[in-house]
């Protein structure tokens, strides 16, 4: 089984927030948890 690639950037939006982006497999999860959650399903 291939373990899939997970990719963390820093966002910053337009009024100056920032947040964390992970992608999966060109789908992207707003959270660590989230990522987890979805791999598990898998």
């Amino acid at each position: 089984m291939n373990s899939p690639r997970i990719t963390a950037r820093i966002v910053r939006t337009e009024n100056g927030e920032n947040y964390t982006e992970y992608r999966v497999g060109g789908v992207s999860y707003p959270s660590a948890e989230a990522v987890e959650a979805a791999l598990e399903t898998r």
